[in-house]
Protein backbone atom coordinates (compact mmCIF):
# COMPACT_ATOMS: atom_id res chain seq x y z
CA UNK A 1 0.00 0.00 0.00
CA UNK A 2 0.80 3.55 -0.88
CA UNK A 3 -0.05 7.10 -0.33
CA UNK A 4 -0.94 9.19 -3.57
CA UNK A 5 -1.58 12.36 -5.06
CA UNK A 6 -5.22 11.64 -6.84
CA UNK A 7 -6.51 13.40 -9.81
CA UNK A 8 -10.26 14.73 -9.42
CA UNK A 9 -11.67 12.52 -11.49
CA UNK A 10 -9.77 9.59 -9.97
CA UNK A 11 -11.37 10.82 -6.12
CA UNK A 12 -14.79 11.00 -7.23
CA UNK A 13 -14.65 7.43 -8.80
CA UNK A 14 -13.91 6.28 -5.17
CA UNK A 15 -15.87 8.80 -3.23
CA UNK A 16 -18.78 8.43 -5.02
CA UNK A 17 -19.16 4.38 -4.53
CA UNK A 18 -18.51 4.93 -0.46
CA UNK A 19 -21.78 5.25 1.99
CA UNK A 20 -19.52 7.91 4.11
CA UNK A 21 -19.48 10.51 0.94
CA UNK A 22 -20.21 13.79 1.55
CA UNK A 23 -19.89 16.93 -0.08
CA UNK A 24 -17.55 18.75 2.25
CA UNK A 25 -14.99 15.84 0.91
CA UNK A 26 -15.65 16.40 -2.72
CA UNK A 27 -13.85 17.48 -5.91
CA UNK A 28 -15.88 20.54 -5.71
CA UNK A 29 -14.87 21.71 -2.78
CA UNK A 30 -11.51 21.16 -3.23
CA UNK A 31 -11.99 23.70 -6.08
CA UNK A 32 -13.10 26.16 -3.93
CA UNK A 33 -9.67 25.97 -1.90
CA UNK A 34 -7.54 25.79 -5.13
CA UNK A 35 -9.91 28.76 -6.37
CA UNK A 36 -9.10 30.77 -3.57
CA UNK A 37 -5.38 29.79 -3.41
CA UNK A 38 -5.45 27.55 -0.21
CA UNK A 39 -3.18 25.00 0.30
CA UNK A 40 -5.19 21.39 -0.52
CA UNK A 41 -4.21 18.27 -1.84
CA UNK A 42 -6.55 14.66 -2.56
CA UNK A 43 -4.77 12.10 -1.31
CA UNK A 44 -5.32 8.00 -1.45
CA UNK A 45 -3.99 4.83 -0.25
CA UNK A 46 -3.84 2.51 -3.07
CA UNK A 47 -2.72 -0.79 -3.08
CA UNK A 48 -2.69 -3.13 -6.65
CA UNK A 49 -3.97 0.47 -8.56
CA UNK A 50 -7.18 -0.25 -6.19
CA UNK A 51 -7.78 3.05 -3.66
CA UNK A 52 -8.98 2.06 -0.48
CA UNK A 53 -9.28 5.19 1.31
CA UNK A 54 -9.14 9.29 0.28
CA UNK A 55 -8.66 12.66 1.53
CA UNK A 56 -9.05 15.90 0.75
CA UNK A 57 -6.72 17.44 3.24
CA UNK A 58 -6.51 21.44 3.18
CA UNK A 59 -4.83 23.48 5.60
CA UNK A 60 -6.96 25.32 7.47
CA UNK A 61 -4.49 27.61 9.74
CA UNK A 62 -0.64 28.46 10.25
CA UNK A 63 1.42 29.30 12.97
CA UNK A 64 4.98 30.54 12.92
CA UNK A 65 5.44 28.20 9.70
CA UNK A 66 3.56 25.17 11.69
CA UNK A 67 0.45 23.58 9.49
CA UNK A 68 -3.11 22.82 10.79
CA UNK A 69 -4.62 20.46 8.32
CA UNK A 70 -8.46 19.16 8.11
CA UNK A 71 -10.18 16.42 6.42
CA UNK A 72 -13.81 18.21 6.97
CA UNK A 73 -15.77 15.10 6.47
CA UNK A 74 -13.42 12.42 6.13
CA UNK A 75 -11.41 10.15 5.36
CA UNK A 76 -13.45 8.34 3.46
CA UNK A 77 -13.21 4.36 3.52
CA UNK A 78 -15.12 1.84 4.27
CA UNK A 79 -15.16 1.85 8.03
CA UNK A 80 -17.46 -1.17 8.26
CA UNK A 81 -14.81 -3.61 7.02
CA UNK A 82 -13.32 -5.98 8.74
CA UNK A 83 -10.25 -5.02 7.75
CA UNK A 84 -10.68 -1.28 8.13
CA UNK A 85 -8.65 -0.37 11.79
CA UNK A 86 -5.28 -1.98 9.71
CA UNK A 87 -6.33 0.09 6.69
CA UNK A 88 -6.75 3.04 9.18
CA UNK A 89 -3.58 2.29 10.58
CA UNK A 90 -1.26 2.20 8.03
CA UNK A 91 -3.42 5.61 5.79
CA UNK A 92 -2.97 7.54 8.78
CA UNK A 93 0.81 6.44 8.85
CA UNK A 94 1.73 7.61 5.55
CA UNK A 95 -0.69 10.64 5.90
CA UNK A 96 1.75 11.91 8.99
CA UNK A 97 4.44 11.24 6.59
CA UNK A 98 3.21 13.27 4.14
CA UNK A 99 1.58 16.21 5.37
CA UNK A 100 4.92 16.82 7.81
CA UNK A 101 6.98 17.29 4.50
CA UNK A 102 4.37 20.21 4.12
CA UNK A 103 5.38 21.43 7.55
CA UNK A 104 2.17 19.81 9.11
CA UNK A 105 2.25 19.65 12.69
CA UNK A 106 -1.67 18.63 13.40
CA UNK A 107 -4.48 16.66 11.32
CA UNK A 108 -7.94 16.93 12.31
CA UNK A 109 -10.51 14.60 10.77
CA UNK A 110 -14.05 14.39 11.00
CA UNK A 111 -15.77 11.36 9.39
CA UNK A 112 -19.46 11.35 8.31
CA UNK A 113 -20.11 8.54 10.17
CA UNK A 114 -22.74 7.98 12.93
CA UNK A 115 -21.10 7.73 16.86
CA UNK A 116 -19.79 4.03 17.87
CA UNK A 117 -17.91 3.86 21.02
CA UNK A 118 -15.69 1.03 18.79
CA UNK A 119 -14.90 3.92 16.17
CA UNK A 120 -14.13 6.34 18.92
CA UNK A 121 -11.50 3.76 20.37
CA UNK A 122 -9.85 2.84 17.24
CA UNK A 123 -9.12 6.94 16.45
CA UNK A 124 -8.30 7.36 20.19
CA UNK A 125 -6.12 4.15 19.49
CA UNK A 126 -4.18 5.67 16.41
CA UNK A 127 -3.08 8.79 18.42
CA UNK A 128 -6.24 10.98 17.38
CA UNK A 129 -7.51 13.04 20.84
CA UNK A 130 -11.95 13.35 20.73
CA UNK A 131 -12.58 16.69 20.34
CA UNK A 132 -16.76 15.94 20.28
CA UNK A 133 -18.34 19.36 18.48
CA UNK A 134 -15.61 20.95 17.43
CA UNK A 135 -15.55 22.76 13.71
CA UNK A 136 -17.53 20.53 12.33
CA UNK A 137 -21.38 20.02 13.52
CA UNK A 138 -21.90 16.75 15.78
CA UNK A 139 -25.32 16.42 15.70
CA UNK A 140 -27.13 16.68 12.08
CA UNK A 141 -31.13 16.56 11.45
CA UNK A 142 -31.93 14.10 8.20
CA UNK A 143 -35.59 13.32 6.60
CA UNK A 144 -35.48 9.91 5.03
CA UNK A 145 -37.40 11.02 1.89
CA UNK A 146 -37.75 7.26 0.23
CA UNK A 147 -40.83 6.37 2.18
CA UNK A 148 -42.77 8.70 0.80
CA UNK A 149 -44.22 8.10 -2.19
CA UNK A 150 -46.24 11.18 -3.07
CA UNK A 151 -46.01 15.03 -2.43
CA UNK A 152 -49.23 15.17 -0.45
CA UNK A 153 -47.87 11.95 1.29
CA UNK A 154 -44.70 13.90 2.76
CA UNK A 155 -46.82 17.08 4.01
CA UNK A 156 -49.34 14.76 5.85
CA UNK A 157 -46.31 13.70 8.13
CA UNK A 158 -45.46 16.87 9.09
CA UNK A 159 -46.50 18.75 12.74
CA UNK A 160 -49.91 20.37 12.19
CA UNK A 161 -48.28 23.97 12.21
CA UNK A 162 -45.36 22.76 9.96
CA UNK A 163 -48.19 22.03 7.41
CA UNK A 164 -49.92 25.00 7.92
CA UNK A 165 -46.99 27.58 7.23
CA UNK A 166 -46.28 25.24 3.85
CA UNK A 167 -49.96 26.37 2.78
CA UNK A 168 -50.35 29.27 3.63
CA UNK A 169 -47.06 30.28 2.03
CA UNK A 170 -48.30 29.86 -1.26
CA UNK A 171 -52.39 29.54 -0.85
CA UNK A 172 -52.57 32.82 1.30
CA UNK A 173 -49.09 34.61 1.07
CA UNK A 174 -48.65 33.43 -2.74
CA UNK A 175 -44.89 33.44 -1.91
CA UNK A 176 -42.34 33.62 -4.93
CA UNK A 177 -39.55 31.13 -5.33
CA UNK A 178 -37.03 31.77 -7.46
CA UNK A 179 -33.59 30.89 -8.00
CA UNK A 180 -30.56 33.31 -7.25
CA UNK A 181 -27.93 34.03 -9.54
CA UNK A 182 -24.19 34.81 -8.87
CA UNK A 183 -24.95 38.58 -9.30
CA UNK A 184 -28.20 38.30 -6.98
CA UNK A 185 -26.01 36.54 -3.57
CA UNK A 186 -26.00 39.54 -2.01
CA UNK A 187 -29.79 38.93 -0.99
CA UNK A 188 -28.84 35.77 0.68
CA UNK A 189 -26.14 37.46 2.64
CA UNK A 190 -28.19 40.61 3.59
CA UNK A 191 -30.99 38.18 4.89
CA UNK A 192 -28.81 35.96 6.51
CA UNK A 193 -27.13 39.60 8.18
CA UNK A 194 -30.65 39.81 9.50
CA UNK A 195 -30.99 36.22 11.15
CA UNK A 196 -27.78 36.62 11.98
CA UNK A 197 -28.20 39.75 14.35
CA UNK A 198 -31.27 38.54 15.60
CA UNK A 199 -30.41 35.19 16.86
CA UNK A 200 -26.66 36.45 17.91
CA UNK A 201 -24.74 34.06 15.20
CA UNK A 202 -21.89 34.98 13.21
CA UNK A 203 -22.84 35.26 9.32
CA UNK A 204 -20.29 34.25 6.60
CA UNK A 205 -19.72 36.76 4.49
CA UNK A 206 -20.55 37.13 1.28
CA UNK A 207 -17.28 36.07 -0.36
CA UNK A 208 -17.96 32.44 1.20
CA UNK A 209 -20.97 32.46 -0.67
CA UNK A 210 -20.07 33.37 -4.10
CA UNK A 211 -16.43 30.71 -3.26
CA UNK A 212 -19.57 27.76 -3.12
CA UNK A 213 -21.37 29.05 -6.04
CA UNK A 214 -18.60 29.39 -8.30
CA UNK A 215 -17.04 25.87 -7.00
CA UNK A 216 -20.26 23.99 -7.04
CA UNK A 217 -21.85 24.39 -10.06
CA UNK A 218 -24.55 22.80 -10.64
CA UNK A 219 -24.50 21.00 -7.43
CA UNK A 220 -25.72 24.40 -5.70
CA UNK A 221 -28.95 25.91 -5.49
CA UNK A 222 -29.92 29.22 -3.79
CA UNK A 223 -33.38 30.27 -3.69
CA UNK A 224 -35.55 32.97 -2.46
CA UNK A 225 -38.66 33.54 -1.09
CA UNK A 226 -40.33 37.30 -2.77
CA UNK A 227 -43.53 38.70 -0.54
CA UNK A 228 -44.93 41.17 -3.53
CA UNK A 229 -41.23 41.51 -5.37
CA UNK A 230 -39.81 41.87 -1.79
CA UNK A 231 -37.18 38.99 -0.59
CA UNK A 232 -38.22 38.02 2.99
CA UNK A 233 -36.05 34.87 2.81
CA UNK A 234 -33.24 33.07 1.10
CA UNK A 235 -31.21 30.07 1.49
CA UNK A 236 -28.20 27.57 0.34
CA UNK A 237 -28.39 24.04 -0.61
CA UNK A 238 -26.16 21.35 -1.63
CA UNK A 239 -27.29 18.49 -3.83
CA UNK A 240 -24.19 15.91 -3.62
CA UNK A 241 -24.62 12.01 -3.61
CA UNK A 242 -27.48 10.87 -2.75
CA UNK A 243 -28.87 13.75 -0.51
CA UNK A 244 -29.82 17.38 -0.46
CA UNK A 245 -28.10 19.43 2.00
CA UNK A 246 -29.26 22.65 3.73
CA UNK A 247 -26.45 24.65 4.53
CA UNK A 248 -27.25 28.25 4.66
CA UNK A 249 -30.39 31.20 5.05
CA UNK A 250 -31.68 34.00 5.94
CA UNK A 251 -34.94 35.70 7.13
CA UNK A 252 -36.21 39.27 7.39
CA UNK A 253 -37.82 39.07 11.05
CA UNK A 254 -40.13 41.67 9.99
CA UNK A 255 -42.09 39.33 7.38
CA UNK A 256 -41.81 35.96 9.42
CA UNK A 257 -45.83 35.53 9.41
CA UNK A 258 -45.37 35.11 5.84
CA UNK A 259 -43.53 31.40 6.51
CA UNK A 260 -40.90 32.06 3.66
CA UNK A 261 -38.77 29.32 5.73
CA UNK A 262 -41.27 26.98 5.22
CA UNK A 263 -41.94 27.57 1.80
CA UNK A 264 -38.26 27.37 0.68
CA UNK A 265 -37.83 23.74 2.51
CA UNK A 266 -40.91 22.64 0.76
CA UNK A 267 -39.61 23.96 -2.79
CA UNK A 268 -36.31 21.66 -2.15
CA UNK A 269 -38.14 18.79 -0.27
CA UNK A 270 -40.84 18.33 -3.44
CA UNK A 271 -37.27 18.97 -6.06
CA UNK A 272 -35.77 15.76 -4.04
CA UNK A 273 -39.24 13.75 -4.03
CA UNK A 274 -39.51 14.57 -8.28
CA UNK A 275 -35.64 13.54 -8.45
CA UNK A 276 -35.85 10.37 -6.95
CA UNK A 277 -32.91 12.20 -3.93
CA UNK A 278 -33.95 9.88 -0.80
CA UNK A 279 -32.24 11.91 1.67
CA UNK A 280 -32.73 15.28 3.02
CA UNK A 281 -30.24 16.58 5.55
CA UNK A 282 -31.34 19.69 7.30
CA UNK A 283 -27.52 19.54 8.99
CA UNK A 284 -26.80 20.81 11.79
CA UNK A 285 -28.54 21.21 15.26
CA UNK A 286 -28.22 21.62 18.68
CA UNK A 287 -30.46 18.27 20.23
CA UNK A 288 -32.07 19.78 23.07
CA UNK A 289 -35.71 20.92 23.59
CA UNK A 290 -36.61 24.64 23.13
CA UNK A 291 -33.57 25.82 20.92
CA UNK A 292 -35.57 27.25 18.15
CA UNK A 293 -33.70 25.65 14.89
CA UNK A 294 -33.81 22.43 16.35
CA UNK A 295 -37.50 22.73 16.67
CA UNK A 296 -38.17 24.30 13.53
CA UNK A 297 -36.23 20.96 11.26
CA UNK A 298 -38.17 18.38 13.74
CA UNK A 299 -41.43 19.90 13.01
CA UNK A 300 -40.61 18.26 9.56
CA UNK A 301 -40.33 14.99 11.07
CA UNK A 302 -36.87 14.94 10.80
CA UNK A 303 -34.99 12.40 12.91
CA UNK A 304 -31.49 13.44 14.85
CA UNK A 305 -28.22 11.65 14.15
CA UNK A 306 -25.00 11.59 16.40
CA UNK A 307 -22.07 11.54 13.54
CA UNK A 308 -18.34 10.92 15.22
CA UNK A 309 -17.24 14.32 15.81
CA UNK A 310 -14.21 16.24 15.05
CA UNK A 311 -10.38 14.00 16.22
CA UNK A 312 -6.76 15.78 16.31
CA UNK A 313 -3.71 14.07 15.65
CA UNK A 314 -0.22 15.56 16.60
CA UNK A 315 2.31 15.14 13.98
CA UNK A 316 4.77 17.01 16.35
CA UNK A 317 6.65 18.07 19.15
CA UNK A 318 4.58 21.35 18.52
CA UNK A 319 1.33 19.72 17.71
CA UNK A 320 1.20 17.79 20.78
CA UNK A 321 1.44 21.03 23.04
CA UNK A 322 -1.73 22.47 20.00
CA UNK A 323 -3.24 19.58 20.60
CA UNK A 324 -2.88 19.26 24.88
CA UNK A 325 -5.13 22.99 24.91
CA UNK A 326 -8.31 21.53 23.34
CA UNK A 327 -10.39 20.53 25.03
CA UNK A 328 -13.56 18.16 24.47
CA UNK A 329 -16.78 20.11 23.61
CA UNK A 330 -20.97 19.08 24.14
CA UNK A 331 -23.18 20.27 21.73
CA UNK A 332 -24.63 22.20 24.62
CA UNK A 333 -21.47 24.21 25.13
CA UNK A 334 -20.60 25.26 21.62
CA UNK A 335 -21.09 29.17 20.91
Amino acid sequence: MELKELSPAEFNDFVSIETTNNFLQSSYAFSRYKNKNQEAYLLGLVKNQKILAAALVVKIRELKGKKVFSAPGGPILNYELKTFPETFKFFVKELKVFLKNKSGSVLQISPNIKYEKTLAETLKSNHFKELGEYIQCKWISTLDLSKFSSESELLSSFRKGHRYSVKYSSSRYHLEIRELKFDELKILKDLSNKSAKKHAFSDQPLTYYEEMFTAFKDKIKVLAAFYENTPISAAMFIIYGNEIVYLYSGSDPEYNKYCGPFALQWEMMTYALKNKIPRYNFYGVKPFDGDGVYEFKRGFRAETEELAGTFMLPLDAFGKLYTLKHKYHKYSEVA
